[in-house]
This record gives structure tokens, C-alpha cells and sequence, in this order.
């Protein structure tokens, strides 16, 4: 282990490692909190590629974005250069989406799910083997041009790129990047791909045909961990729009408009079925309308639990027909939906049919177990486009695998309470389970809360001096203070409440606000600019973002590129019916409902915005939560202290900065 790490150690790294070392060894989970910069990629790298060099192991890595996977890779060169062993070797794997080339050049293929890239690969590899002309051109090329092949295999071996610069590598030399990368993992000892590769079983299992080896051959990490929960929930969850069903329409008028259940019903007139079904259970249980009622909008409630068979019910009823005939129907759409994939493959196109995916639906719909599952009608786009859905509550219907592997690591920064993690995936009791102390001095930073301000609904209704008195404290410590500073909303609409009294016009600085529908691309701008101005020079700027979005996760900031951060209130998940009926499950299924799906989730959204200040034992930052709230949080926020004039408190903290630089 300590010849394969590359730097030298900080405080709890060598601890780390053999915590880790030691739960390999035994073939146990092991479950670990610390902080961010601590150093927790290369601590697991280490330690598992140890143990795997030594007992003919490999290891899966996984990510919950593409962006993380860069990390590890950074590493693993940084393991390789060290221990000059050519046999660490890793390959990034991302879905076909961001590996095709066809897809590159083809929006439409891009935005295909896994299933319909599937088909649209499989069925473009055959032409390309059937006629030379056809099919993808990519693919033939790499079944022709084996040396070629070699060499970007070669070059990869050597270089260890990441996934973006692995594809670019394959894009200029007109190969496909997906298909030498299913043959590179077969020699891979590290394989980083995302969570759907581990946890879809469909994918995981041609991930492990590609690989050639069985479930205990492996060493699975979980980076970002306190991500697994809510991505297994929404995995094994689904959801039928107005939207879709509109889609479905238009897909029946091009395809002819067939019949159902030996013509009993027309496909387009059982969608418009659904459509009214979806729109009155939308009014009776979301608005309280009763028939012939009027619909009055509450901007607070947009959501509502629906009777597990409500659904099937009214279809039956309205149809006037039988569970039987209802299963025919089914089976009907997603007959004619396979049809219509076929018909779209042979053209060219994304395999995509509405119709197939509304049978899959009412299928799963009509199946699921209701201990685990809650059904709701949510209103969403304005009331345009109202959904029902099948929310999973239970994430430990994914987490079988965790059981097969040889051993399981699951890391974060933020993921305490550990329990709620451990009972959430539904892992053994006696799971060992660790949280590591930072690392870096303490007297960096400084964490504050003020008890004057709240962004409790309640208050904020009956008190109108709250909002201008919060605001008062972030436009004073933007405005004082010449140093990048970062303010978190708990969500966009608290953002926009602020935005729309025009207050941002009274911050001095360069102001940067992070926008809900912002693309991929105009983010990382905005966040490269914000950096570019914490040069040390007085240039400094404030980014207005959310807590729990994109900024707070897997994004560094540096030294100067971040010194203060505001935390405009406790970001509590907003009181839907689906939170409501989370809450209840894990109250019935372990007594802690508002600790593990309330109190739990606000803590950590918290503690990723505060976590970006520091990132080495260098780096300073001072914190500061407006809300008065905030004491409830000591057991997870244990540092902080109140403050009862925040501009001097910062100040001194400041100044000690500057004495212990001169």
C-alpha cells in the first residue's frame, strides 16, 4: 500500500487506507465520512489496487456524474508514475450518449436512453458488417483497422486518458470510442463508470461479460455516496405525463392509429382517456375539486397521494371493461410499440416509441409491491402538464449487488448521519462504519449564524421586515469585503424572491447568478469567470447559487477563488406529499423519519456549500448561515457559533488572515 501512494501522507490517510485495507481483506462493507480535499480518491485507490494487484481482484469505480471521473484518473497516473507497475491500468466509461460519434453529430441519437441507443448501435453494427456501405461507419472502420486499433489501445495503456479525451483520441482517428473501450476494460484493473453501470442490472450485466469476471472478482467504491439513495429511489421510479401522452397521440396519427384489445378502443382515443383521467385526478386530489367544481390554484401544494388503484379504477370504469381486457391493452401497445421502433431503426432514427414506453408503464404501474412504492399526481409546468407517478421509497431494491461483490467502500464528504445511509441501502447492522476529522488546521475556518433572520414560510409570511434584514446581511458582507464569495439559496424560487425586489442591484461587485435551466456549458462559464476574478487584487465577485445543485458538488475553488460563503437559510426539502410519504416510510420502517429524510438531507446540502471553502491545508474561509434555526444542526455543524455583529466577526477573522501572511 504505501509504495503504490504517491505523496506524502496527511493527518488520517494512512488510517484511512488500512480501515479500508482491513474491510477488502475480510470482504465487508465499509462506510466512511471526510471532508473535502482530505484526499479520500487516492486514500481508496491505494488500498484497493493493493489488495487487487496481490489476489487477482478488479476494481469498479464509480461516479454519480461524468465529471468526477476525471479525479480518479488524475490519480491513477499519479499511482502508475509512482509505482511505474504497468498493470494499474484504469478506462473511464461513460454511457453511449457521450462515447458515440453518430450521436456526436446527431441531437436526436444523443438524447436517446440506454434501451434505444442499444438498439440503434446494435442495429447499425449489423449493416455496417452486412454492407459496406451502410450502418455505422465508425464501427466498420474499427472492425477493418486493427492496427489502428492497437495503437489508440497502446496510447491509452501508456497515458491513462480520460473518457472526454479517450473519445477525442478515437473521434480523430474515425473509430468507435464505445467499442475499444468494451475491449480495453477486459485488461483494465480499474474501471470508473457512473452509477447506472453498477446498479441498472441490464447494463451491469454486459458490464461484467465485458469484464470476464463474477460478482466477487470485484472491489466496488461509491464515490459521493450520500448521492446513492435518492439515485436508486429515482431509478426504480416511474411517471406518465400529459406531455408523453400528447407524444403518444401524434406517434398514433403517423402510424395509423390502431386498435386495442381486438378493436375495442382506438389507440389515440385511449390516450385521450388517459389525458382526462390524469387532468381529474390532478383537480379532485392535488385541488380538492369536486365534480362541477371550481379549481382554486395553491401555489404551496402541487402534489398529492392517489389511492394505490385509482388509476386502473377509473380506466376500467371509463372503459367499462375488465382487469383482463386492461392487461391486453397493455400487451397491445407494446406490441405496436416494438413495431414502431423497428420501423424507425430501419430509417435511420433514435429507435424511440411513446407508445412502447406507455405500455412498459401501465405494465409496472399495475405490478409494483404498494409496501414499497407510493403513487401521486404532481401539477407541473404551470399546470400544463400534469403527471402521474410511481415513487420508489425503498433504495434497497437496488442494492443487491452491494451483497455479491467481494467488498463494497462507500465515501463522502457529507455523509453523516451514517446510519441513515447504512439502514437506507439496507446494509448489515454490523457494517463498519468511520468519520475522519479534517485534516487541515482549524483555526481556518470560521463558521458563524445569526439568530435575527429565518426563511421559515411562516415567519417570513407574518414578519415582512425578515427578507429585507436577510438581505441586508448578504449585500453588507459582499459589499465590505473584497474577497470571491459564494451565497446558497435553499432553492431557486427563495433565489428568485430576493431577484424580484430588486435587491441584486445593491451589490458593488461582479455579480454572477447561477440560472434553474442553465446548460452545462453557460454554467462552467460562469463559474470559470467567477474563479478568474479571487486573483488577490481586490477583483472579487459573488456567485448567487442554490444549495444541493451543481456548484455544490464536484466543484473546487482554491485559495482566493472562495473565502466567504453565505448560507441564505436552512434548506429543508419542501413539505410535498411524496416528502410527507418518505418522511412516514421511514418512520414506520425505523422510528427516524424527519431525522433521515429531513434534518439529514438539509445538513448536508449545508455542509457541501461550506465544504468548498477549504481544499488544502493552505486555503482559508468563513461561513456565515442566516437563519436562526441553525443550532439544530450542532451535531453536524460542530464548530459554528453565533454571532452578534457579523461584519466585525468576519473582520477579525480577515485580519488574522493578513498578520499571519505578513
Amino acid at each position: 500500500m504505501a509504495e503504490l501512494f504517491p505523496y506524502f501522507p496527511r493527518q488520517n490517510q494512512n488510517e484511512i487506507m488500512e480501515e479500508i485495507t482491513d474491510a477488502i481483506r475480510h470482504k465487508r462493507q465499509f462506510i466512511f465520512e471526510s471532508g473535502t480535499g482530505s484526499g479520500k480518491t487516492i486514500c481508496v485507490l491505494s488500498a484497493a489496487l493493493a489488495y487487487a494487484l496481490d489476489n487477482h481482484k478488479k476494481i469498479i469505480y464509480t461516479t454519480r456524474t461524468n465529471a468526477q471521473q476525471q479525479q480518479v484518473i488524475h490519480e491513477l497516473r499519479a499511482i502508475q508514475k509512482k509505482s511505474n507497475d504497468k498493470r494499474i491500468y484504469g478506462v473511464g466509461m461513460q454511457g453511449r450518449g457521450n462515447m458515440c460519434l453518430l450521436a456526436r453529430e446527431n441531437q436526436e441519437i444523443q438524447n436517446g436512453n440506454a434501451e434505444e441507443l442499444s438498439r440503434f448501435c446494435s442495429y447499425q453494427k449489423k449493416l455496417a458488417v452486412s454492407e459496406k456501405r451502410k450502418g455505422c461507419r465508425y464501427y466498420h472502420d474499427f472492425l477493418g483497422e486493427k492496427d489502428r486499433v492497437g495503437t489508440i489501445m497502446e496510447w491509452a495503456q501508456k497515458h491513462l486518458p480520460t473518457a472526454e479525451e479517450f473519445t477525442e483520441a478515437c473521434e480523430k482517428q474515425a473509430l468507435c470510442p464505445y467499442e475499444i473501450n468494451k475491449l480495453m476494460v477486459h485488461n483494465a484493473l480499474v474501471v470508473i463508470v457512473p452509477y447506472v453501470y453498477v446498479f441498472d442490472k441490464t447494463i451491469r450485466i454486459k458490464l461484467f461479460d465485458w469484464l470476464s469476471i463474477s460478482e466477487d472478482d470485484v472491489i466496488l467504491i461509491i464515490d459521493e455516496a450520500h448521492n446513492l439513495p435518492d439515485y436508486l429511489r429515482e431509478l426504480f421510479s416511474a411517471e406518465l405525463s400529459t406531455w408523453m401522452l400528447n407524444s403518444c397521440l401524434l406517434e398514433a396519427d403517423q402510424f395509423g392509429d390502431p386498435s386495442l384489445a381486438d378493436g375495442r378502443i382506438s389507440v389515440s382515443a385511449f390516450c385521450k382517456e388517459l389525458m382526462d383521467i390524469v387532468n381529474v385526478l390532478r383537480d379532485t386530489y392535488v385541488y380538492g375539486v369536486l365534480e362541477g367544481g371550481i379549481r382554486s390554484i395553491n401555489p404551496e401544494k402541487n402534489d398529492a397521494l392517489i389511492p394505490s388503484h385509482e388509476l386502473e379504477v377509473e380506466i376500467l370504469s371509463r372503459l367499462k371493461t375488465t382487469s383482463k381486457t386492461l392487461r391486453d391493452i397493455i400487451s397491445d401497445l407494446y406490441a405496436y410499440g416494438e413495431k414502431i421502433q423497428e420501423y424507425k431503426q430501419k430509417d435511420g432514427k433514435l429507435p424511440r416509441s411513446y407508445l412502447h414506453n406507455l405500455g412498459v408503464f401501465l405494465g409496472f404501474w399495475t405490478s409494483i409491491e404498494m409496501d414499497q412504492y407510493i403513487k401521486l399526481v404532481v401539477d407541473t409546468g404551470q399546470g400544463k402538464n400534469p403527471r402521474v407517478e410511481a415513487y420508489c421509497l425503498d433504495p434497497s431494491m437496488g442494492t443487491d449487488i452491494l451483497k455479491e461483490v467481494h467488498c463494497s467502500i462507500h465515501m463522502s464528504g457529507t455523509l453523516e448521519p451514517l446510519d441513515e445511509y447504512r439502514d437506507s441501502l439496507g446494509l448489515p447492522l454490523e457494517t463498519r462504519m468511520a468519520i475522519y476529522p479534517s485534516p487541515f488546521p482549524p483555526e481556518n475556518r470560521k463558521i458563524f449564524f445569526v439568530c435575527d433572520v429565518t426563511t421559515q414560510y411562516n415567519e417570513l409570511t407574518k414578519d415582512r421586515t425578515i427578507v429585507p434584514q436577510m438581505w441586508k446581511y448578504v449585500s453588507d458582507i459582499c459589499n465590505k469585503f473584497e474577497k470571491n464569495t459564494m451565497v446558497s439559496f435553499p432553492s431557486y424560487n427563495t433565489l428568485a424572491i430576493f431577484q424580484r425586489n430588486g435587491y441584486f442591484a445593491e451589490i458593488q461587485r461582479c455579480l454572477y447568478i447561477e440560472e434553474q435551466h442553465m446548460s452545462q456549458s453557460d454554467l462552467m462559464e460562469l463559474v470559470s469567470e467567477f474563479k478568474s476574478c479571487g486573483d488577490g487584487n481586490g477583483n472579487s465577485a459573488a456567485l448567487f447559487t442554490v444549495m444541493g445543485g451543481r456548484i455544490s458538488e464536484g466543484m473546487d475553488f482554491p485559495a482566493e477563488q472562495l473565502e466567504i460563503a453565505v448560507i441564505v437559510g436552512i434548506p429543508y426539502p419542501k413539505p410535498t406529499a411524496r416528502q410527507r410519504g418518505l418522511q412516514n416510510y421511514y418512520d414506520q420502517k425505523f422510528g427516524k423519519g424527519w431525522e433521515y429524510t429531513v434534518q439529514a438531507p438539509a445538513a448536508r446540502k449545508m455542509l457541501q456549500a461550506i465544504g468548498r471553502l477549504i481544499r488544502n491545508e493552505n486555503d482559508r474561509g468563513v461561513a456565515v448561515i442566516l437563519d436562526k434555526r441553525a443550532p439544530r444542526f450542532h451535531q453536524y455543524i460542530k464548530e459554528m457559533r453565533e454571532s452578534k455583529d457579523i461584519l466585525r466577526d468576519i473582520s477579525r477573522f480577515m485580519n488574522q488572515q493578513g498578520s499571519s501572511n505578513s
